[in-house]
């Protein structure tokens, strides 16, 4: 018998899975409270999903099939470990659905030589420059599916 619990786990779905290096910790969990607080997204972040005494690659591997796009937080200490093997999954799942978006997110820390090379072809979103709000906004666009359109958008009381 299914409890109702599980039924929650099995049949839910996420807007975005969060995959990182857990040295980058802190900075990835602002991030997911910053997604769910201003735009409502559903987020799968280990830390808050993660169910103690429950295999953890298992809920991973979940997690990537029940989101609509997975979000690769690189910085200088990414990828390794299970971070790797998580992009390997989604880069997985992209190849036989394609409306599955894998998006690499570069950190403030992030260097390109850790981009590999199949997330190298794909649209990053880049939060080492000067402008954090742009690159907060082409993520929203990126989890969405949606193109970023000019920047900054115009406020409705311009004319022109």
């Amino acid at each position: 018998m299914i409890k109702k619990a599980d039924k929650i786990e099995i049949h839910g779905q996420y807007d975005v899975f969060l995959s990182y290096s857990h040295r980058d910790a802190e900075w990835v969990e602002n991030l997911a409270k910053r997604l769910e607080d201003e735009h409502d997204f559903r987020v799968w972040l280990d830390k808050w999903v993660l169910v103690p005494g429950r295999s953890f690659q298992q809920s991973m591997a979940l997690g990537i099939d029940l989101a609509k796009c997975c979000v690769v937080c690189i910085s200088e200490h990414t990828p390794s470990g299970w971070c790797r093997e998580e992009i390997e999954r989604a880069l997985n799942r992209q190849t036989s659905d394609l409306s599955f978006r894998v998006i690499p997110l570069l950190l403030p820390n992030a260097k390109t030589i850790n981009v590999n090379n199949f997330l190298e072809l794909r649209t990053w979103v880049d939060f080492r420059g000067p402008d954090p709000a742009y690159a907060f906004h082409t993520l929203v666009c990126g989890i969405k599916g949606v193109p970023p359109g000019r920047w900054p958008p115009r406020k409705a009381d311009d004319n022109g």
